[in-house]
C-alpha cells in the first residue's frame, strides 16, 4: 500500500499540525530553501478575500518582523501562498508559563525575577520602537527546551531562556484604538492580565505592559493570579477598584522586600508605576539581592497587628467588669446606646458600599460592551435598555442610522457565565448541528448550526449560532469568552437565504477586529 502523498504549503514541506482552530492552523513545516524547520501560521482562505485584513495582516507581520531582540520570536518572511496568507517563524521547542505554572505551580522566586528579566528586555525594545505589546501573559512566554531533554519543572534559576511571543495585537504608542489583528476572541488582550486604564477610551503606553508584566510576576511567584476571579465583570472591577494582596502574604517563603516592587507595579495609576519593564525588573533583582537570595545576572552579563485574646481577657478583668457593671447600670445603658448607634453607622456605611459596588459592576458591564461593539457602529443610535433578570448592562442599536448593511442588534452583559449558558440554551432547544467554521453559517445544505469560536491553538474563546426564527429573520447569537458579553443581530426578512449575508456583516465587523 503506498504512502499519503506528501502536504506541502509553497515551497514548504508540512511535517506536522501545532495548532488548528477557527483562524487557521499553525503547522511544523521544513523550509528547504534555508534546510530549517519552522512553524508556519497559515490562515483559511476567506481572510485573504478581505483586502482591509490583508492590511491588517501585513501591518503584523511587518510590526513583529521589525524587533530585533533576542527574546522576540524572529520572523522570516510572511506573504500570501495560494490564496493563503501565511507568517514563517522561528520554531520554538520548549513550554509556555502557563502550561509550566499549571503542571508544577509557582516558581522558585529567583528563577521567576530572571525570566521576567528576559521579557522585559523584549519589552523595552519594543517600547523603544514605539510598540505596545497589549497581552503580556503566561500563555504568550515561552521557554525554551532544555538540551538535555530534562523536564522544565525542574529548571533552575539562570538556566531559562524565555521568549515573547504573540506581537499580533500590538500598536503603536500613539494609534487609536480601532480594531487591531490577533485571533478571534483575544483583539483587546486577556482581561486577567489588563491594566485598569485599558478598560477606558485611551490607548495604552508601555506602562500599560509594566502592570501586565507585574501580574505575570505576582503570579510566578505565587501561583495564582492577582485578581484571581474568571468572571469578566469581577475581574474588570477588581483591576480598576481592589487592591491587590502583597505576594508573601499569599504565598509565605516570598521575600517580603518583593512585596513593595510587585504592588508597585500593579499601582492602579500609571504614574505611581514602575516606568519601564526594565525598572520593574532591575528592582526585583535589588530586592531579592538585599534579601540574601542569589540572582543570576541579567542575560549578557549573566508589621502585622497582635489578634485580641481569644478568651476576652483575664478572670480578674471579667470579674471587674461585672462588679462595674453591677455599681454603675448607667454606664451599661450608655454602652449598648452607643452599640446601638455603632451598628446604624456600619449599615449605613456597609450600604453605602454596597450601592458603590453595584455601580461598579454596571460601569465595568458597560465597559466591556464596549470592547465587544463591531466597527463602524455609531453609538449615538444605541440605546440602553433596563437590565432584565441576570442582567448587568444592555445596549440595543437598532438599524435605522447605522450604516448600510447593519442589523438590528443588542449586546448584553450577563452575570456569572449567563452569556455562556443563553447561547447554549439555543443549541440545546434547537437541536442545532455543529457547523466546520464560521464562514459555513448560511450554507445551502445546513444553513442553521453553531461552530465554536477558537484561535490558532483550537482554545475555545467563545460560540457563535446561526438560526432562522419563525418569522424568517435570520439571526446570529454569539459570546466572548474573556468579556462574558452575549451579542444578537438580526436581519429583517430575507429567510435562510440572507443568514450568509449576516454572517458576512459578522465576519467584517463583530469579531473584534478580524
Amino acid at each position: 500500500m503506498s504512502a499519503p502523498p506528501e502536504e506541502r504549503f509553497g515551497p514548504y514541506r508540512v511535517l506536522g499540525v501545532l495548532g488548528n482552530g477557527g483562524m487557521g492552523r499553525v503547522l511544523r513545516a521544513h523550509d528547504a530553501e534555508h534546510q530549517r524547520d519552522v512553524a508556519l501560521k497559515v490562515l483559511h482562505p476567506q481572510w485573504a478575500q478581505d483586502e482591509n485584513y490583508r492590511s491588517r495582516f501585513r501591518r503584523e507581520a511587518q510590526i513583529a518582523a521589525r524587533l530585533n531582540e533576542p527574546h522576540v520570536i524572529p520572523i522570516h518572511r510572511y506573504g500570501e501562498i495560494d490564496g493563503q496568507l501565511f507568517l514563517d517563524m522561528r520554531l520554538v521547542e520548549g513550554e509556555n508559563l502557563d502550561s509550566l505554572l499549571r503542571r508544577s505551580g509557582p516558581m522558585d522566586p529567583a528563577r521567576a525575577v530572571d525570566v521576567v528579566g528576559q521579557v522585559a528586555r523584549a519589552l523595552d525594545a519594543a517600547h523603544a520602537g514605539g510598540l505596545v505589546h497589549r497581552d503580556v501573559k503566561p500563555s504568550n512566554v515561552l521557554l525554551v527546551a532544555r538540551g538535555d531533554g530534562g523536564d522544565l519543572a525542574a529548571s533552575a534559576a539562570g538556566e531559562d531562556f524565555a521568549y515573547l511571543a504573540d506581537f499580533g495585537i500590538a500598536r503603536m504608542a500613539d494609534e487609536g484604538t480601532g480594531p487591531a489583528l490577533t485571533t478571534t476572541g483575544t483583539a483587546i488582550g486577556s482581561t486577567e492580565y489588563m491594566a485598569p486604564e485599558r478598560f477606558g477610551p485611551n490607548p495604552p503606553d508601555a506602562r500599560s505592559d509594566v502592570y501586565s508584566l507585574a501580574c505575570v510576576l505576582f503570579e510566578l511567584l505565587t501561583g495564582s493570579r492577582p485578581v484571581p476571579v474568571s468572571e469578566p465583570v469581577a475581574a474588570m472591577y477588581a483591576h480598576l477598584h481592589e487592591q491587590p494582596p502583597a505576594p508573601s502574604r499569599v504565598r509565605p517563603g516570598v521575600p517580603a522586600a518583593l512585596d513593595g516592587v510587585v504592588l508597585r507595579g500593579l499601582a492602579k495609576d500609571p504614574a505611581q508605576r514602575w516606568q519601564t519593564a526594565g525598572q520593574l525588573a532591575a528592582a526585583a533583582r535589588s530586592a531579592l539581592a538585599a534579601s540574601g537570595v542569589p540572582v543570576p545576572p541579567p542575560d549578557g552579563v549573566r508589621a502585622g497587628v497582635a489578634p485580641a485574646p481569644v478568651d476576652g481577657g483575664s478572670a480578674g478583668a471579667r470579674r471587674a467588669s461585672r462588679g462595674l457593671a453591677a455599681r454603675a447600670p448607667w454606664l451599661v445603658a450608655t454602652a449598648a446606646l452607643a452599640a446601638v448607634v455603632l451598628l446604624a453607622v456600619v449599615l449605613v456605611v456597609l450600604d453605602r458600599r454596597v450601592d458603590a459596588a453595584r455601580e461598579g459592576r454596571t460601569e465595568a458591564a458597560e465597559r466591556l460592551v464596549r470592547f465587544a461593539l463591531p466597527a463602524g457602529l455609531d453609538r449615538g443610535e444605541c440605546s440602553t435598555d433596563a437590565p432584565g433578570d441576570g442582567e448587568l448592562y444592555a445596549l440595543s442599536c437598532p438599524a435605522a442610522g447605522q450604516p448600510d448593511g447593519f442589523p438590528a442588534s443588542t449586546w448584553t452583559v450577563l452575570a456569572d457565565d449567563g452569556a455562556e449558558a443563553a447561547v447554549a440554551a439555543v443549541v440545546h432547544d434547537l437541536d442545532l448541528p455543529e457547523l466546520d467554521d464560521v464562514f459555513s453559517c448560511g450554507d445551502e445544505d445546513a444553513p442553521e448550526g453553531w461552530v465554536q469560536l477558537a484561535g490558532f491553538d483550537d482554545e475555545p474563546l467563545g460560540r457563535l449560532t446561526c438560526t432562522v426564527d419563525g418569522d424568517g429573520d435570520p439571526q446570529l447569537r454569539w459570546y466572548w469568552e474573556d468579556l462574558g458579553v452575549l451579542g444578537f443581530a438580526e436581519l429583517r426578512g430575507g429567510g435562510a437565504e440572507a443568514l450568509a449575508d449576516l454572517q458576512s456583516w459578522w465576519s467584517d465587523n463583530a469579531d473584534r477586529g478580524l
